[in-house]
């Protein structure tokens, strides 16, 4: 019970709180889907690049390959692509694995321009709400004659649950925002890296092969 009515009742004489109810909705779908799908292409970075640079070392690339096809994150796609591109020009596989790199940001950035509205809407829905209440009760003023707490107390109490709505849908949105942007932003940085030290090993390969 709310203020003495149930969530439905509320629902059923507020538009307001039905539009908030469906900016909740798409929220905690885009923050589910968003944290399953990190979860599911999360890596080690330093233990999959030691890894990485034990095989180069003993040249064991096609069991690296091998790795890297097995396992579906964004280290081992970027990592797959170098593999298989290694007698490409230096120039060339750079521009390739950047490009592979803009993709998987792409990828982990998906719905966070949604998130990110709804953390910017569903406050102003909340006042908007709180607006509508207010012009609601001193319209019961102007009809009743009378300023009474009877007469405000209950409509403006109502009108201020859409901004006190507003907020916890935004406050816990602009949480998981912020904490997915910082997990891209690092991928990013990691991919980054990683496409440098394809290219060094690269070079290293083509050394060690040509001395044999």
């Amino acid at each position: 019970m709310i203020l003495g009515k149930t969530l439905l009742e509320i629902l059923k004489e507020s538009y307001t709180m039905q539009l908030l109810l469906i900016v909740s909705i798409v929220a905690l779908a885009i923050i589910i889907e968003r944290a399953i799908f990190y979860i599911r292409h999360r890596f080690n970075y330093f233990k999959e690049l030691r890894i990485m640079e034990s095989s180069f070392n003993k040249m064991r690339l096609e069991e690296l390959k091998r790795m890297a096809v097995r396992k579906n994150s964004p280290f081992h796609n970027l990592l797959r692509q170098g593999l298989e591109n290694l007698q490409m020009e230096e120039q060339e596989l750079r521009e390739l694995l950047n490009s592979m790199v803009f993709e998987e940001r792409a990828k982990f950035e998906k719905f966070l321009g949604g998130l990110s509205t709804i953390v910017a809407i569903a406050p102003l829905l909340g006042l908007y709400g709180t607006v509508v209440g207010l012009i609601k009760a001193f319209h019961n003023i102007a009809v009743t004659g009378s300023g009474g707490p009877e007469v405000v107390g209950a409509g403006i109490a109502e009108a201020l649950l859409t901004t006190a709505f507003g907020l916890m849908i935004a406050i816990p949105s602009l949480v998981f925002y912020n904490y997915f942007v910082k997990k891209t932003e690092d991928t990013t940085e990691y991919l980054d890296a990683l496409v440098h030290k394809i290219l060094y090993y690269r070079d290293k390969y083509w050394q060690e092969k040509l001395k044999r």
